[in-house]
């Protein structure tokens, strides 16, 4: 079975912040936050945009780029923790952006935070393992400048928003093979990362809007030491199913964490900085969104045809880990 990608597709927020205005937001040090974070920009959302509208706009530019139409699509996935609303789901709000009811493809969303996509992209290849579908769109759609706040600036310099449409085919002869897939929970670090307010423990209603539970909180020391601890043996499994080394990859896409993750996994691992993919200093940690970025600056800009073996990898707050290797013609 192969899986070729007819399109995948970026649309990024017009407004593009540097990481000197965050500093002015946030009454830092000039430099303190590029230095702490390793962003030199990142984009947020402003004026009409939202979640699903920059999913749909990804969308629909994947299905010129295909040169198909919205009816050619089976099903479709949205993969990522923000919304618009609780209910209903973002799937269905972006394809009700795009089609009709004389569409009527199914759509369900995946939210595994920051491995949402990776666990989409599993799900695909399952369903066309076996043959239940020819054709799938995923469309990531990650928001999460609303959910910083300036009081807490490393967390606030690090994140961006931004969507990727990515529209899969069936097909015997072109495209990639699924190699090696594995997820990972380790659930001590299950509120390492979290945002207190806005579900059934406390929906906010009596909390003012200063509350800081409205932000996204993260315990950012205790969550690298955990994945730390656990890295090497997820690596190790990796590598004894492939049967090589992960640095023998040809191209590694992995989650932009933030600066100190990306460095630690380069030197740990001896990775050489021309088979990483990087996407961080340019559009910072986009939650789900920042592996499907990775994913269309490889297949889109920097594809080569040595590039064979591909490594996606990543980790969520949960705390989990996952990895898809990808094995391209």
């Amino acid at each position: 079975m192969k899986i070729n990608i007819r399109a995948i597709e970026k649309y990024l927020p017009e407004q593009m912040l540097k990481s000197e205005t965050l500093d002015l937001i946030s009454n830092g040090r000039a430099g303190r936050i590029e230095k702490n974070t390793g962003v030199q920009f990142r984009h947020h959302i402003s004026g009409q945009e939202t979640v699903c509208s920059m999913g749909a706009i990804a969308l629909e530019k994947a299905i010129i780029k295909a040169e198909m139409n919205v009816s050619d699509i089976d099903l479709l996935i949205y993969s990522g923790a923000s919304f618009d609303y609780p209910i209903p789901s973002s799937a269905v709000i972006i394809k009700s952006k795009i089609a009709d009811d004389t569409i009527c493809f199914p759509c369900l969303d995946v939210d595994s935070t920051c491995l949402s996509f990776l666990n989409a992209l599993d799900i695909a290849h399952v369903y066309f393992e076996v043959r239940r579908y020819k054709r799938i769109a995923i469309v990531c759609s990650e928001v999460a400048s609303i959910a910083l706040t300036p009081k807490d600036e490393k967390v606030f310099g690090l994140f961006g928003d931004a969507a990727v449409a990515l529209i899969l085919e069936l097909d015997e002869n072109l495209g990639y093979e699924p190699k090696y897939s594995n997820f990972m929970n380790f659930p001590s670090g299950a509120m390492l990362a979290h945002v207190p307010i806005g579900g059934v423990q406390n929906r906010g209603m009596q909390n003012s809007s200063e509350d800081a539970g409205y932000y996204f909180q993260m315990e950012g020391k205790n969550l690298i030491r955990l994945t730390i601890n656990h890295l090497d043996f997820f690596v190790g499994k990796i590598e004894e199913s492939v049967q090589h080394k992960i640095n023998e990859f040809d191209k590694i896409i992995a989650h932009q964490t933030s600066r100190y993750g990306n460095e630690y996994f380069l030197g740990h691992f001896s990775l050489k900085p021309e088979n990483i993919i990087e996407t961080l200093s340019k559009f910072g940690n986009c939650i789900s969104a920042s592996i499907a970025l990775g994913l269309e600056q490889f297949y889109n800009n920097e594809r080569k045809n040595e590039d064979k073996n591909i490594l996606l990898i990543g980790s969520g707050a949960g705390l989990g880990l996952g990895a898809l290797v990808l094995k391209f013609d």
